[in-house]
């Protein structure tokens, strides 16, 4: 029916010819391009590009090619010449034809193939689309570089769309099976070079001025990485012509800076450079965060026909910034050219670069035989890969390589004080790439420049002036390294050499004589926090190789740490770094220690946790809390969470495990340790503190992993206590996070399961009552009573999500077997109440197959649990239509 309606009837080509038409008719009107009735044509049109599938008959995509054809013969007079059309965009000019011209390519583009799309306008002109693509491409870009109002956005809109065409043709091209033409190539290889020049000038214009305008490409600047991206993709479809361009264009920037030997200002030529290194990163290089980086395929498979590396473009380019780079080194140099802004790129681009080009060594020794250069002719596209693979390493290339790497690292870290971004890209970029990529660590560590820095780091202060968060990576990235140590032995040692120091001047602060009277000085809190720091970044590194140095390590520091918190009691920032030390030593070894070891982390958490609450229990005032309106007025609080995250890791079940066989003397019982801390926590967690996502989402967490965990410990806890974990349950279950409303069901149903199979024994939790308002006023009833009056009141008369029916299920199970006469009871109410007989008898019917249905059984295993769980989602489906579910 669509086909004879979209496509035989004629009525595209009808909508083509009825838009051609008034556009020749009002062509004297600038205004009419806005019009209604052309806006709403050229978006059918655009529609009209994107008919696929079973609209069109089975005969290969010959009528969807003809379709989409006769389409671009009347877009493309929306859209060329493109040089025309832009300047009447700039004179005052409708850009709206414009855009949805572009907007008609993408679509067409979406559709077919590269080689396809490229011949759909070879048909009316004697060159393909992709050469009309590059002349609009290159036209945008001109008008984004060249514009200086933020009111006129028609570039940057028909830019974005234009580039997000490119992506469509090149992203998934592979050169085995549908590269683009010889042509395309061509008009490829012609665009980037125009984008590049446009970047340029615009980049040297810029070099003078002093506005936020100028920071035009900022490292770290998402959209920035997204376009380039997107013009790496373009370089990368003509990689023979655009990679030795972008080679000669560094080295005439190279001699410049030469010529120049300081007789004139190079901040034009610097400038340029720093867009030339960004662009060169991207198109060498692709960003796979979170991945293991391979060398693009295009680069690989894209020069087949050269012999030797050194004639690579890739590789010659590659050698010619490392090279450049080096010069940093110089003093007289780099005080001259290398600004923190050019380091920024120059780190960036090392850091990409290195975990691309530095394959592991099982891939690059594949030698390339003087046999494969022969039959370069027939298999030249392997004899590129192996090439590529190959060459960073030879000659020792590899190992210089790295060895600079680290001197560059140090040198940003201590000669560009204060320049916080650099100092980033270098800690949590580059030598975090080094380091997590073992075939270049192993290397690492045995160089003398990383000894340098790993001594400098522990003994000396020229990376004291670096911030806490920068610490804290740099101490956990120099950890790290040990585990590519081979030697056991010599592994421990580096830890201790590298960290020994630390604890120890940590240690040392800590035992000072005179600590109380020099405790709030500045320069003391400082110091103290950057130890705290480095231990926290060096815990976060706990491997396998490496936790039984770790543990030795915050071992030592355990005490002093505690006569630490008694000192800065009242400095909630020293207090707020102890804690989150602890968090993260804690959850590093949980899945490492003995019973001994994991005995004396838990003796060690619960002192930590006495003397907290000692000077901190009753801080928190409900009053304040209550007036808290955003994030950062809750700033304070963040010790809690600190609180709430090493309750639940002291909880996990790696330490519940190692303990749960340990009855010796001396040994702290786990739970206790727990509830001493929730004892703590609790009253200081109001209703409205609970309203903060983060903080509401780590007591949960805690709460359903305790519950799961220890539900028999609530039957002793005091009544305050108990009124407080069941009232934070209460408000959760009301809560509008899914993941909160999750974790307090699983806290219910673990809660009503502990109940449901010990109350017979007199255990369970009889003793504890909740009072809760009656038709008679305040009435006390147990705690499977009070839940499972919430839950029948949120399951059908709140805003229920029927996502959660699972879970709501587990917990309602066990509370029916426990209150199996309060349940009777409450759907007899419910009942009496309906005034439509339909409606209270389908309801009647819905309560009865709850519970009689798919044979459920008075038991609690995984299979009753499956029964009622579909149940409970029958029965919400079936009273939603006139109960208040959604």
């Amino acid at each position: 029916m669509w086909r004879d309606i979209l496509i035989s009837s004629g009525h595209a080509t009808w909508v083509l010819n009825f838009y051609t038409t008034l556009r020749q008719k009002y062509s004297y009107d600038t205004l009419w391009g806005d019009s209604p009735i052309a806006v709403s044509c050229r978006q059918l049109i655009v529609q009209l590009c994107s008919l696929a599938g079973s609209v069109f008959p089975n005969d290969n995509g010959d009528a969807q090619i003809k379709h989409l054809m006769m389409i671009l013969s009347a877009v493309v007079l929306w859209i060329e010449p493109p040089d025309v059309i832009a300047a009447s965009i700039r004179n005052g000019g409708s850009e709206s034809e414009f855009i949805d011209g572009c907007h008609a390519l993408l679509s067409m583009a979406s559709l077919t193939t590269g080689s396809l799309f490229d011949n759909l306008l070879k048909s009316i002109r004697h060159y393909g689309t992709i050469n009309l693509l590059s002349a609009l491409t290159s036209e945008a870009v001109k008008y984004v570089l060249d514009s200086q109002s933020e009111e006129e956005t028609w570039g940057v809109d028909s830019l974005d769309i234009l580039l997000e065409t490119w992506n469509v043709i090149l992203g998934d091209v592979d050169a085995d099976k549908s590269p683009i033409s010889v042509d395309g190539a061509l008009a490829a290889s012609s665009l980037f070079k125009i984008i590049v020049e446009s970047h340029l000038k615009a980049a040297a214009d810029s070099a003078f001025e002093d506005t936020d305008d100028t920071e035009y490409f900022h490292v770290s600047v998402s959209k920035r990485d997204e376009q380039l991206a997107l013009y790496a993709l373009i370089a990368r479809a003509a990689p023979d012509t655009t990679i030795p361009f972008l080679a000669q264009l560094f080295s005439e920037r190279f001699a410049r800076l030469h010529q120049r030997n300081g007789e004139s200002d190079p901040t034009q030529t610097l400038e340029e450079l720093y867009w030339l290194l960004l662009v060169t990163s991207h198109v060498l290089t692709d960003s796979g965060e979170g991945e293991t980086l391979l060398i693009p395929e295009a680069l690989q498979a894209g020069l087949p026909n050269v012999i030797e590396a050194a004639q690579h473009p890739v590789v010659a380019l590659s050698w010619s910034i490392i090279n450049f780079s080096r010069q940093c080194l110089d003093p007289g140099i780099r005080a001259k050219y290398f600004s923190p802004r050019l380091m920024e790129a120059v780190i960036w681009f090392l850091a990409r670069w290195v975990a691309t080009y530095l394959v592991p060594l099982d891939v690059s020794r594949g030698q390339v035989s003087r046999g494969e250069i022969d039959s370069i002719g027939t298999n030249g596209s392997q004899h590129s890969r192996k090439l590529l693979n190959s060459f960073a390493w030879e000659n020792n290339q590899g190992e210089l390589v790295l060895d600079f790497v680290v001197l560059i690292s140090m040198l940003a870290l201590t000669a560009y004080q204060g320049e916080n971004e650099l100092q980033t890209l270098t800690c949590q970029k580059l030598l975090s790439t080094v380091v997590r990529r073992k075939h270049t660590c192993a290397y690492l560590v045995q160089l003398d420049s990383w000894r340098d820095l790993t001594r400098a780091f522990a003994s000396g202060r020229s990376l004291l002036s670096l911030s806490g968060r920068l610490q804290r990576s740099l101490a956990e990235t120099l950890a790290c390294a040990a585990s590519c140590i081979k030697d056991p032995e010599a592994s421990a040692q580096y830890l201790r050499d590298l960290m020994g120091p630390i604890a120890g001047c940590l240690v040392e602060n800590a035992s000072r004589s005179d600590l109380k009277s020099v405790a709030q000085q500045a320069d003391v809190i400082y110091m103290v926090c950057c130890l705290l720091e480095r231990l926290r970044g060096a815990a976060r590194a706990a491997q396998p190789r490496t936790q039984k140095v770790l543990f030795e390590m915050g071992r030592t520091v355990m005490n002093p740490l505690l006569t630490l918190l008694e000192v800065y009691k009242n400095q909630s920032t020293v207090v707020y770094m102890i804690l989150k030390f602890v968090v993260d030593f804690v959850d590093g070894q949980a899945v490492f220690l003995d019973t001994k070891e994991t005995s004396a982390l838990v003796s060690f958490c619960l002192r930590l946790l006495q003397i907290y609450s000692s000077h901190n229990i009753g801080r928190v005032m409900l009053s304040l809390s209550s007036s808290l309106r955003n994030e950062s007025q809750a700033e304070k609080y963040k010790d809690l969470r600190a609180l709430l995250r090493l309750l639940t890791n002291i909880c996990s079940k790696d330490l519940v495990g190692f303990l749960s066989d340990c009855n010796g003397e001396g040994s702290p019982d786990i739970a206790e340790v727990i509830y001493v801390g929730l004892d703590i926590v609790t009253p200081l967690i109001s209703l409205d503190l609970l309203k903060y996502p983060k903080l509401s989402r780590d007591y949960f967490v805690l709460m359903s992993h305790l519950l799961e965990v220890y539900p028999e410990k609530v039957a002793h806890l005091n009544r305050d206590a108990f009124a407080r974990i069941i009232g934070s349950l209460d408000f959760g279950l009301h809560n509008q996070d899914t993941d909160v409303v999750e974790r307090c069901l699983t806290a219910v149903n673990a809660l009503a399961s502990y109940h449901f199979k010990e109350r017979l024994g007199g255990r369970g939790l009889n003793s504890q009552l909740m009072e809760s308002e009656g038709s008679g006023g305040k009435v006390q009833e147990s705690i499977s009573s009070h839940f499972l009056r919430i839950l029948l009141q949120i399951l059908l008369f709140e805003d229920f999500r029927l996502e959660l029916a699972g879970h709501a299920a587990d917990a309602l199970l066990p509370l029916l077997f426990c209150e199996q006469e309060l349940y009777q009871r409450l759907v007899h109410e419910l009942l009496e109440k309906q005034q439509n007989p339909t409606v209270k008898s389908r309801l009647a019917t819905a309560f009865h197959n709850l519970t009689s249905s798919n044979n459920l059984s008075s038991s609690l295993d995984r299979q009753n649990r499956q029964r009622f769980r579909k149940n409970l989602l029958s029965f919400l489906v079936d009273v939603s239509s006139f109960m208040q579910i959604k």
